[in-house]
């Protein structure tokens, strides 16, 4: 017997994928600040943007990154927490842009394999993401999930 799939199918299929590779990433980076905390708020005050809001910045970062995740895994959530997606990867992009171009010596505090990337690779992988938010967002107003 032949397995046809239909649009919503793969509309749903496409909506998951992103979700999940939220999710992965939102744990991963917050989980990766908490485990080392203490370099994390160190690496935040060496920053001239956020230096005055080191404290504020290393808690509430990772919350919301977890928060984010946690609104991705419940379909009744899936819309505002792909908005938070959206958002959260749009403001960590826009931090790079500013910070690659304006501070001699930037430091990156993003945590665990994130540390390795250049500048320009990290705001290609953020890029990437912000267009995996759009994406799931056009899907999920496709298809009303």
């Amino acid at each position: 017997m032949k397995l046809i799939l239909n649009k919503r199918c793969w509309y749903l299929l496409l909506i998951d994928v992103i979700r999940y590779l939220f999710m992965v990433l939102f744990l991963y980076a917050a989980f990766s600040k908490v485990w080392d905390f203490q370099k994390f708020k160190v690496q935040l005050a060496q920053s001239p943007i956020l230096s005055d809001f080191t404290l504020l910045v290393a808690w509430y970062v990772p919350a919301i990154e977890i928060l984010i995740a946690i609104g991705l895994a419940f379909r009744k959530t899936l819309v505002p927490a792909l908005w938070a997606s959206y958002g959260l990867m749009f403001m960590f992009s826009l931090y790079i842009m500013v910070i690659a171009r304006f501070v001699d010596r930037p430091v990156c505090h993003c945590g665990g394999v994130f540390e390795d990337m250049s500048w320009d690779v990290h705001l290609l992988f953020n890029m990437g993401f912000v267009v995996l938010s759009w994406i799931g967002l056009g899907c999920v107003e496709d298809e009303a999930v």
